[in-house]
């Protein structure tokens, strides 16, 4: 794919977003797991441009926190929000030398795709002309520039809703709000720009009715509302999620993905799926997952931050969540299991319904089939870890260990307080508090009270 050396790309990040009506900046609300402003500079990126300008307003400290430091990546702040010819006139400064085109997007159109971008730039050189802009024809055009054009088809102006009489407010076609421009030209006309206007600002699309009075070309480039749909509330920004969701869904199909009920199932930015994997019904795959070949998730699993090696069942309505969760080769979740950050489970390990693992190794081979908390353990290969085993290792106020040795038998209802060793081999009759490291092999048992049957004893009953 082409690289742009030569070409400068600016978003515009400064908007104050009141229509989200949020504490948190507009660009940093998330769509499927990244921040808008986080896929326009994908997008951006993909274009291998001379650099990145990123204009940002009062809630600079909050978005460059988020984002880091990209590579590529230069700030600009726009210190008062006076429109995006003087956003745009804020990032001069962090032009990088001799470039030849300026890319100008928002960072509120999470949908716009690297195509798009390379589409503006190649259609202003081959024209040669002063600014190629994206221009589309919206089922609402409100909020949106109108496109004014001559008797003969070319674009005349661009007006803003507020400064649109009727006439033009019943213009269809609209400014997307993405701008391939001449450097040469932005750079000696963006001072030139007026604020005599409606809303009192700096309108970059004043600089096409510029370029026609010095008789240089304009050039529309037409594209699909999805793929400029800029987002200003919750309603768009749900939207904008439903769209992405669709094209990733379809993508991993196309890539040997069986995902059943496709608008019932969530798919972030951050998934990687492997092929003939099977996604049932209401499941949720959300920010770093990775998913091997030939594994089987039942309805309504929720993934986060987890690995999954090949062939691994997770079944319905399990909860897996890392960071550093991982599931070997063949392991086997669920029903209505719950893995917390930090479990590890070998290859062909059973964790059955209602079995919470956190912080935990299970060894290849071991079971927890039922109603079991196994917590800060390290348990080895070949286990068989009985219903109701708890490993105690919270003690008010730090954390302890249990260790499992390989080939070992927990009876039901066995309580290990930690921390605590088990030997390899070792049989733990059910029923049992552990509170002293057991020795390899035998069996072992902790006391139990004398079995008593009190025959004439009665439960309370209730008096009607």
């Amino acid at each position: 794919m082409q690289a742009f050396e030569d070409l400068q790309i600016v978003v515009l990040a400064a908007g104050q977003g009141k229509r989200m009506r949020s504490r948190l900046p507009k660009v940093l609300h998330p769509v499927l797991g990244w921040p808008m402003l986080a896929h326009v500079l994908h997008a951006a990126e993909q274009l291998a441009p001379a650099g990145i300008a990123v204009v940002v307003g009062e809630h600079a400290a909050q978005i460059r926190a988020a984002l880091g430091d990209p590579a590529n990546v230069r700030w600009a702040r726009q210190e008062k929000p006076r429109g995006t010819g003087d956003a745009v006139a804020a990032s001069l400064a962090c032009w990088e030398a001799n470039i030849v085109d300026v890319l100008v997007l928002c960072g509120d159109t999470p949908l716009v795709s690297s195509a798009l971008l390379r589409s503006l730039v190649e259609a202003r050189r081959k024209h040669e002309a002063a600014l190629a802009l994206a221009v589309m024809r919206p089922q609402d055009p409100r909020g949106y520039g109108r496109i004014v054009r001559d008797a003969d088809g070319t674009i005349a102006r661009v007006v803003e809703e507020a400064d649109a009489d009727a006439k033009v407010r019943a213009i269809a076609e609209v400014n997307a709000g993405i701008y391939c421009f001449a450097a040469d030209f932005l750079r000696a006309q963006i001072s030139r720009l007026s604020a005599d206007n409606a809303q009192g600002e700096l309108y970059l699309p004043d600089l096409v009715a510029l370029a026609r009075k010095q008789q240089r070309a304009v050039v529309a480039v037409e594209v699909a509302e999805e793929e400029a749909l800029g987002v200003n509330d919750r309603v768009q920004l749900a939207r904008a999620e439903r769209i992405l969701q669709r094209r990733i869904i379809q993508e991993w199909q196309r890539k040997g993905v069986t995902i059943e009920q496709p608008e019932t199932v969530r798919i972030e930015m951050g998934v990687a799926i492997g092929e003939d994997t099977v996604i049932h019904a209401g499941c949720q795959l959300l920010g770093e997952v990775h998913i091997g070949d030939g594994c089987e998730l039942g309805p309504y699993a929720v993934l986060r931050d987890v690995w999954l090696d090949d062939g691994v069942r997770v079944l319905p309505f399990s909860v897996l969540e890392g960071p550093e969760t991982e599931l070997a080769a063949g392991a086997r979740v669920g029903p209505f299991a719950r893995l917390r950050p930090g479990a590890r489970l070998g290859e062909d390990v059973r964790v059955g319904n209602f079995v919470e693992v956190k912080n935990s190794v299970l060894g290849r081979g071991t079971k927890a089939n039922h109603l079991t908390y196994l917590g800060d353990a390290e348990i080895g290969e070949g286990c068989n870890i009985g219903a109701g085993t708890i490993t105690c290792n919270y003690d008010g106020a730090n954390k302890h260990k249990t260790v499992i040795e390989d080939d070992v038998f927990v009876g039901s209802d066995t309580k290990l307080i930690a921390p605590v060793r088990v030997g390899k081999g070792a049989t733990i009759g059910a029923g049992s508090i552990i509170t002293k490291d057991v020795p390899p092999g035998g069996l072992t048992l902790s006391a139990r009270v004398e079995q008593r049957h009190f025959p004439d004893w009665r439960r309370p009953r209730k008096k009607k």
